[in-house]
């Protein structure tokens, strides 16, 4: 028989170990270590030199003091001598005469011209290691941000956290300082040893942000053992992963972003996606996840792209909505074969038209042959671009890598909080949060998200056109107080809205039913109609509708 493949929660479990183990054997060269081979080197260099500028010394007073007419009789003028000769001042009141003084003297002045050399770099090396260690070490009790990379994107996001921490301390790793920057410190060290000079984990933060995404990954499972939180930009997630890596995804970050500014209002919409890579797949999965707020509702989404793959990896797509059929009172999705500009009507009638391409370029292009040849009604969108009036731009880099959308730390606390109080509604054996695999923690997150679509269900237009996390309290209490004044009838709605958003995100992913609740083998017991539910089945609906007030009570807290 072969040899039985480790899961990935144990392969990391595995490496931890490893790492432990270099670590107890010595294989980590810790900051000390390399300031220590640094004056080692230079010491070592001085003292060369000493010995020889000696030697010189005693040779040219040897040849010069028996000399008729020498200025050079005894070490004390040689030593005067040499120093007016390193110094380039020459005064002449010492000089030797002799050809062997003389030489013994031109080497004195290429000595000087390169000891001259050697202090200027030995201070700007000194000077350039002892800053930032002087900086880090007055700042220790403020907030470090340390990035693996000066990349773009952790650039962008730093630029966005001081805005809100000012007093954060952003530092990146083993990166050359170039602009002597006081807002920012660049340092030759590690990630490791920079938290080991800190030494203390409190409000250490270590940012994964290369440009090359699978680096990252790498990077934070690298640095896993570190106890400090690690934030990782990856468009994956795999199943199983440190509890203290925290993933996030541009893509993903910008589709959620986009239904919450942009949120559907009406039963019936026409909504096209033209350019269906990436970027266009997560914004229709966030779209069927987000955009739940009728039970009779029908939106309809044209895809223009290649969708093949999509609908591949979505086995009970069709239970989500009808596919390429229009159905009364239910969304549908329409996959088109066909080059989005084909249907002139489509394009005329459509609410909102959105531009998602992966490309900019391509993006732009779309949008010069609408503006040329088409006459369109609906809302003009355009993805990863900075072109506006014409159309509304979202997704660009600089207002996704905010805090909030980076360590989204509010989305966090309220998915956690959510499914404390499933845990304690449905009883049984329901996993805690750390032991939840990912995709369960992102339905979780799908559901807070939803806060905000609520809030509009509750309020109607009296609601900002704002994420979740950006709606003050006080909408959001007056939306808890909307809700538990209406009627039973009206709640009972509003749970089946909710079970029907829940469903949609199981069913997105592959997920079916099954009399044993099993997120690894994807089977649910609450994946089927609301009116096959028990009654403590149609009541966990209303975790979702408590989560709103407990949002208040949370953003109330920080305020004091």
């Amino acid at each position: 028989m072969g040899k039985k493949k480790k899961s990935l929660k144990q392969r990391y479990a595995d490496h931890k170990v490893a790492k432990q183990l270099r670590k107890s054997r010595g294989e980590n060269v810790s900051m000390l270590k390399r300031l220590a081979v640094l004056f080692n080197h230079y010491i070592l260099f001085a003292f060369a030199f000493i010995c020889v500028y000696f030697i010189l010394l005693y040779l040219l007073v040897r040849v010069e003091r028996n000399v008729p007419g020498a200025t050079i009789h005894n070490m004390g003028e040689a030593v005067w001598y040499s120093l007016a000769t390193f110094t380039t001042v020459g005064y002449g009141d010492f000089y030797p005469i002799t050809p062997m003084g003389r030489l013994i003297a031109s080497v004195f002045l290429v000595l000087g011209i390169g000891l001259l050399g050697f202090f200027v770099g030995f201070m700007v090396e000194f000077i350039a290691r002892v800053r930032p260690a002087i900086i880090l070490s007055l700042n220790a009790g403020k907030p470090w941000y340390i990035f693996t990379d000066r990349s773009p994107h952790a650039m962008i996001f730093a630029e966005n956290l001081k805005k809100v921490r000012p007093d954060a301390m952003i530092i990146y790793a083993e990166t050359k300082d170039d602009d002597k920057s006081s807002k920012f410190i660049s340092v030759s060290w590690t990630v490791k040893e920079l938290i080991d000079r800190r030494g203390s984990l409190y409000d250490a933060h270590i940012m994964c942000m290369k440009e090359n995404e699978m680096e990252n990954f790498l990077d934070a499972v690298e640095l896993s053992d570190i106890d400090a939180p690690i934030i990782c930009l990856a468009d994956f997630t795999p199943a199983h992963h440190p509890i203290n890596i925290n993933f996030f995804s541009l893509t993903d970050c910008t589709a959620r972003i986009f239904w919450q500014q942009y949120p559907i209002i009406n039963k019936h919409e026409t909504i096209l996606l033209i350019g269906f890579g990436n970027a266009g797949s997560v914004m229709l999965d966030r779209a069927l996840e987000l955009n739940v707020l009728y039970e009779d509702q029908s939106i309809h989404y044209h895809i223009f792209g290649e969708s093949s793959e999509y609908i591949r990896n979505r086995k009970q797509l069709s239970q989500i909505a009808g596919i390429n059929e229009a159905i009364d009172n239910r969304d549908c999705i329409f996959f088109h074969n066909d080059l989005w500009n084909s249907d002139e009507n489509l394009l005329a009638n459509a609410d909102r038209i959105v531009l998602c391409a992966d490309s900019e370029e391509e993006n732009i292009m779309i949008l010069h042959t609408i503006q040329k040849f088409f006459s369109i009604r609906g809302e003009l969108y355009i993805y990863n671009s900075n072109v506006r009036s014409v159309a509304t731009p979202f997704g660009q880099t600089r207002d996704v890598l905010t805090p909030a959308f980076v360590l989204h730390n509010c989305l966090s606390d309220m998915a956690l909080c959510r499914h404390e109080l499933f845990r304690y509604m449905y009883g049984g054996d329901i996993p805690m949060w750390e032991d939840l695999n990912s995709l369960v923690k992102d339905m979780n997150y799908v559901a807070t998200d939803h806060v905000s679509i609520k809030v509009r269900m509750l309020l109607g237009e009296e609601a900002p056109k704002k994420p979740f996390d950006e709606i003050p309290p006080e909408m959001l209490r007056k939306a808890a107080a909307r809700y538990d004044s209406i009627s039973g009838e009206e709640k009972e709605s509003l749970r089946r809205v909710e079970h029907q958003r829940n469903l949609r995100f199981y069913l997105l992913h592959n997920f079916r039913y099954g009399e044993e609740l099993n997120d690894e083998l994807r089977i649910n017991p609450l994946i089927r109609s609301f009116d096959e539910l028990d009654e403590k089945g149609k009541v966990l609906s209303d975790t979702a509708w408590i989560l709103i007030s407990e949002l208040a009570s949370h953003k109330e807290a920080k305020r004091r």
